[in-house]
């Protein structure tokens, strides 16, 4: 089995491309729902708003059990292609089609019940094809995760595999709000252009998924722990991984934030400024030209001022970018949604790329203290932090609009100001305030370079 990269024999480029890919399949299957799905549930579908975000949470908190299964799973799997790569194929299966299934659900309302009669089928079906989602999502996501931690043990050269992976997830990030606007407006905002969406979202998914586990055959990866430790001790373990906890704490706040707000956009431009939806792919390009042009310029800013340093502006520029949508109103020039793009997408590469650099080094200090491999439970928890974000923005949302008294049908020029404001809670508001929030915690957070070289001559001394 191939042996864990270093500084000195960096990752070829050909691999890390391959594995990054999978960001891709991954942005387009997290960003998809969570843009489209609350709009689709209330607008087509004709789901009550409140009922809406709480099948969507319900479906995330069915995390709390597949997340560590999954990375329960994949830390013990004996296999000719490894622990992680038998999941990426089949997460690949499951996550494509379980896209598809969830722009396509056979029921139409209005329902203004969920306890019997077709209410009730709705709301099963919804809650079943969020379920399938959930499912596929966690035997990719958390597989794919964890194997950074084993393809190099350089601090730096992480951040770098890092940089490509968010290039990768920008540019799927992009196709969905390019597809959202062009086959939306072209289409229908019906049932016929959702079903479009999906069919081509699950096509490409597919794709990337696939594309990365074929593209990772050689990827360097470690053997299974045969180390054996109680259950009470690996616990302990987790709790006394202070670095780890802090960048969950981070994580969370911060997607709670985005996923508010990438769930009100659609709202935003349909609703409130009366935009035409292609205009999203305005936006999104200028997002994507962003973090193609800065994820490895955030790399070089790493080695000066440190994750932590460049995790923390990262944070404050999404806080302004969204408290500037309180600004945006039908007559203001477009570049301005351009600019608004440029900044979220220097956000965006760094709360991905710091994130998940520091999430290796954490799972590093793990190994460390335990002698035990568990980068798919570490996987596994993070991507339940994810998801469970991801769900508690939407359940904002629908919550904030449905208490507002949201009417679907009501043009823009109709909105009233309690619904405008519901609309600027999501996607204003709340992910400023959780920029803060993670500016906050991240002082606290202290496992630098220097820090992690310590504790790795540490562990040399006590093996010689």
């Amino acid at each position: 089995m191939p042996q864990v990269g270093s500084d000195s024999s960096p990752l070829p480029t050909r691999t890390i491309l391959s594995w990054a890919t999978g960001a891709f399949g991954v942005a387009v299957l997290m960003n998809g729902i969570s843009a489209l799905v609350l709009f689709y549930l209330t607008v087509v579908v004709k789901l009550n708003p409140a009922v809406a975000g709480f099948l969507v949470l319900l479906s995330r908190l069915y995390d709390a059990v597949s997340d560590p299964i999954a990375g329960y799973i994949t830390d013990h799997t004996r296999s000719a292609m490894g622990r992680r790569r038998p999941w990426l194929l089949g997460g690949a299966f499951i996550s494509a089609g379980a896209f598809l299934m969830v722009f396509t659900i056979p029921f139409e309302g209005p329902y203004t019940t969920m306890t019997s009669g077709p209410g009730l089928a709705a709301g099963a079906y919804v809650l079943l094809a969020l379920i399938i989602y959930t499912t596929g999502y966690s035997m990719f996501n958390v597989a794919y995760m964890a194997m950074p931690a084993e393809m190099t043990e350089g601090y730096h050269d992480r951040s770098r595999i890092h940089a490509w992976r968010v290039m990768f997830a920008a540019l799927g990030s992009f196709a969905v709000t390019a597809m959202l606007g062009v086959l939306l407006e072209q289409f229908g905002k019906n049932r016929e252009g959702h079903a479009l969406v999906g069919a081509v979202g699950a096509l490409i998914i597919f794709v990337a998924m696939i594309t990365a586990f074929l593209g990772t055959r050689n990827a360097p990866s470690h053997p299974r722990s045969e180390a054996t430790v109680p259950l009470r001790e690996q616990v302990a373990g987790f709790l006394r991984n202070r670095p780890f906890q802090l960048v969950l704490a981070v994580k969370l706040v911060q997607l709670v934030g985005i996923s508010a707000g990438t769930g009100g956009l659609l709202f935003l431009f349909v609703n409130v400024i009366d935009r035409p939806l292609t205009q999203l792919t305005l936006v999104g390009g200028a997002t994507l030209v962003a973090v193609l042009g800065g994820s490895h310029a955030l790399v070089w800013l790493s080695r000066h001022v440190g994750k932590r340093g460049g995790y923390m502006i990262a944070a404050a520029i999404n806080g302004i970018t969204a408290l500037s949508w309180t600004l945006a109103t039908p007559e203001e020039p477009v570049w301005m949604l351009a600019v608004r793009g440029l900044l979220l997408g220097i956000a965006f590469s760094g709360n991905v790329l710091f994130a998940m650099s520091m999430l290796t080094d954490a799972m590093e200090l793990d190994y460390y203290r335990t002698g035990l491999r568990r980068e798919g439970m570490y996987s596994a928890l993070y991507s339940f932090i994810e998801k469970l974000a991801t769900s508690v923005g939407p359940m904002i949302m629908g919550g904030a609009l449905a208490y507002a008294g949201f009417n679907p049908k009501s043009p823009p020029t109709e909105v009233n100001e309690g619904v405008r404001q519901a609309v600027l809670l999501g996607i204003a508001y709340v992910p400023a305030a959780m920029s803060v929030l993670a500016v906050f915690i991240l002082s606290f957070y202290r496992l630098d370079e220097q820090a992690l070289a310590r504790i790795r001559a540490e562990r040399v001394t006590v093996q010689a």
